[in-house]
Order: C-alpha cells, then structure tokens, then sequence
C-alpha cells in the first residue's frame, strides 16, 4: 500500500532513516533532513505487513512551483527487483499530477541503469548531464516527466 505520510511521528522517522542509510549509506537522509521534507515536502511510502519497505520524497522548486523535485526512492534490498520501487512511483507521480504538478525532475547516477531504464518507461527524458555534481567522479543525469508523457 502506498500512502503519503502526512504527520511527523518518530517511529515512521527512524524507520525511513534506517532504508536510506540502508540503500544509501552516508548519502542517506537523517532525521534532521526528513522531518522537514514531510512537514513541507511530500513524502510517500510503501508498506508491507505495516512495516515500510519503500520511501520516495519530492520537494517543489521554488522558481517553478509546478515542478515537482523528486529527492531519493529507497526499496528495502529484499524488495528490489519485485515491482515496489516502480509501484511507489507510478502512485506517487499520480498523486503529484492530481495535485498541481506538471513536471517532475530528478537526477540519477548515469552507471545506475535499471534506475534509468525504469524511469525512461515511466515517460521520463534525460535533459542534461551534471559532471560532478556531488562531488569528483559523481555525475548524474538529469531527468525530467512532463504529465502529459507520463505513461502509468
């Protein structure tokens, strides 16, 4: 089940804090950096026998307030490869879309290329490449879904 977390409660924070450090080691969200996004973000999760197994987060770009900046996805490991990562997003991006949002951006590591595969058969289009945008050696690809490509 993929639901919008609306409400700042520690268990659901320490639970989304352990996927990221999970998939995402030191480059995770903490808690200081979740809270926020789920007071003044979007943040959505899938659940499996009530215990959160996926976590996607999305924050509006101040310059374009239609566009939607998806911050990070994280599925459990034993989850990966199942559908739950491309589950939370379809339902996530169809809540975004319902919701004012005409455009979402991410960025993903061009070496990561089942991301990339899944988000090009979401609608998605690369747009640019960022040489060393986190750093030496951290490229990314930029990748942005108008609604109207967005294929559920």
């Amino acid at each position: 089940m993929v639901e919008l977390i609306t409400t700042v409660e520690h268990e659901i924070v320490e639970r989304l804090v352990e996927l990221e450090q999970e998939v995402f080691g030191h480059g995770g969200m903490n808690e200081w950096h979740l809270v926020p996004v789920i007071r003044h973000g979007q943040v959505f999760v899938i659940k499996e026998a009530d215990l959160v197994i996926g976590c996607i987060q999305y924050m509006l770009d101040w310059n374009n307030p239609h566009l939607a900046y998806m911050i990070g996805v994280s599925v459990t490991r034993q989850n990966r490869g199942k559908g739950t990562g491309t589950k939370l997003l379809k339902k996530s991006i169809d809540m975004l879309f319902a919701d004012k949002i005409t455009e979402i951006e991410l960025t993903v590591d061009s070496a990561n290329v089942v991301a990339v595969k899944i988000y090009k058969k979401l609608g998605f289009e690369v747009t640019e490449f960022r040489q060393n945008e986190y750093g030496e050696g951290h490229d990314r690809l930029v990748m942005v879904l108008a609604k109207n490509k967005f294929i559920p």
